[in-house]
């Protein structure tokens, strides 16, 4: 995760040189624009306060995931993006036990989010504007599953549906990222393009309470311990396509200009006056 946030400083600072040295103020954009957005996920988890869960491997899937957004200008460098989006989290551990037994543990549950995202924009040019998102995020399960299944000496394969005994039904995080921003002439309107990458961090422990007071048997091997809190990550990366829900004023004036002020018969009168 800390290589993630370097990168992110990295871009933001990049940005920020060059927009000193662009000495550019386009115009500000105010128009709302509502779209889709598309891409992939590579979700984990954190089990913070757990040692021994903390040393396992684990491995990077790539899931997809796409929702819907708002994109609400609200200056010349603030933008407003609340967004409802479907994606998937989990884990998937594969270890050696010390009885000499290949275990594997996956985790894919799915999710619907609330996203508030509040973007920080460097207005270079309309075709290329970096950004810095933060923001938060609440989110509920949908439903999903558990694979585990381990070799010899003690051989079994078992996947069970997962409830609220196993994870808890709501999700609530926090996120930061960088993007970029790119206005696309279209006719009388413009298409929105947002092009991001954002690290996710959960801030609500997700064991399920059965777990946690030992009412219902935990679902793993050994290694497994319904310990401290299991926190969920994830880095995403995706694309957004939007329209805006009015014209551009510059295209307005253009289409009055040309329907009002066309010249009319040999002494130039202006049509309509």
């Amino acid at each position: 995760m800390k290589r993630y946030l370097i990168i992110i400083l990295l871009t933001v600072f990049v940005g920020g040189v060059s927009f000193a040295q662009s000495g550019n103020n386009p115009p500000v954009e105010k128009s709302v624009s509502i779209g889709l957005k598309g891409g992939m996920n590579m979700p984990r988890m954190y089990y913070f306060n757990n040692t021994a869960l903390q040393q396992l491997p684990q491995a990077y899937a790539f899931t997809p995931m796409g929702g819907l957004f708002v994109d609400i200008p609200m200056g010349n460098v603030l933008v407003l993006s609340p967004e409802v989006v479907y994606l998937q989290r989990g884990t998937d551990i594969s270890y050696e036990h010390y009885s000499s037994a290949q275990v594997h543990y996956a985790m894919s549950v799915h999710y619907v989010d609330f996203r508030l995202p509040l973007e920080i924009r460097l207005p270079i040019k309309p075709y290329l504007q970096p950004f810095l998102s933060i923001g938060a995020e609440a989110g509920m399960r949908l439903g999903g599953q558990i694979h585990i299944d381990r070799t010899a000496p003690i051989e079994f394969d078992q996947t069970i549906d997962v409830g609220d005994a196993n994870m808890n039904l709501i999700h609530a995080g926090a996120f930061a990222g960088v993007g970029i921003r790119s206005r696309i002439g279209l006719g009388g309107r413009h298409i929105l393009l947002k092009l991001n990458a954002t690290v996710h961090q959960g801030l609500l422990d997700n064991y399920g309470t059965a777990e946690k007071e030992g009412s219902v048997p935990a679902v793993n091997v050994n290694a497994y311990q319904v310990t401290g809190w299991r926190l969920p990550q994830g880095l995403e990366v995706t694309l957004g396509v939007a329209i805006p829900l009015e014209k551009h004023l510059e295209d307005a004036c253009a289409t009055f200009a040309k329907d009002r002020y066309r010249r009319h018969g040999k002494r130039g009168h202006l049509f309509g006056y």
